[in-house]
C-alpha cells in the first residue's frame, strides 16, 4: 500500500509552505509603507519665506494687480481647514488662479510666520471666472496655524496684502 506523507497529521503541504515568506514579504512592506505615510502627514513641511520679495500692496492694488478682492479668510471645519474667498473683478487678471500654482495664495500668519500653501490645484467647478462673481478655495489648515482673531498675510506673486484678520 502507498501512502502519501503530504496529508499525514501535521504535515504541511508544499504550497502553503512556498507561500509563507511571500506573505511575510508583503505584510512588511505593507507595514513599511503605511508607517511612511503616518510619518509624512504629522512630518511638517519645510518653512518656506514666502514674504520674502514681496511688496506690501492695499486691498485696491492687489484688485487691481490680480482682478480679485479678498472677501473672507475663515476657520472652519473645527478648524481644520481655512476658507479663502474672493470677488472677481477682472476675469482675465484673475484667471491664472485657475491654471497656474503659483497665482494661487499663500497665508501666512503674522505673529508666528507659518505659511499655509496649496500643494496642487484646487477642484474648481467653474471653468471661467465671471466678473463680480465669488469664489473660494479651501485648504488645510496646517498645524491649526490659523485662529479665528489671527492677523493673516495674503502673499499673491510678488505682493502682500497684510493684516487680514481670520473669521471663525
Amino acid at each position: 500500500m502507498i501512502t502519501d506523507t503530504r496529508h499525514e497529521a501535521g504535515a504541511e503541504l508544499p504550497e502553503t509552505k512556498s507561500r509563507l515568506p511571500q506573505l511575510v514579504a508583503l505584510g512588511l512592506v505593507a507595514l513599511l509603507l503605511l508607517g511612511f505615510a503616518a510619518v509624512r502627514a504629522l512630518w511638517p513641511e519645510p518653512s518656506v519665506d514666502v514674504l520674502s520679495g514681496t511688496t506690501p500692496v492695499t486691498a485696491e492694488e492687489m484688485a487691481a494687480q490680480y482682478g480679485i478682492n479678498v472677501t473672507l479668510i475663515g476657520v472652519t471645519a473645527a478648524g481644520g481647514l481655512i476658507d479663502f474667498r474672493y470677488q472677481v473683478v477682472d476675469p482675465i487678471k484673475a484667471d491664472p488662479m485657475l491654471h497656474d500654482l503659483e497665482a494661487l495664495p499663500k497665508l501666512v500668519v503674522e505673529d508666528t510666520g507659518e505659511a499655509l500653501t496649496f500643494s496642487a490645484l484646487p477642484h474648481r467647478h467653474a471653468t471661467e471666472l465671471e466678473l463680480g462673481g465669488s469664489y473660494f478655495f479651501l485648504m488645510g489648515n496646517t498645524n491649526n496655524a490659523i485662529h479665528p482673531g489671527s492677523l493673516v498675510t495674503v502673499v499673491i506673486g510678488e505682493h502682500r496684502l497684510e493684516h487680514f484678520v481670520a473669521q471663525g
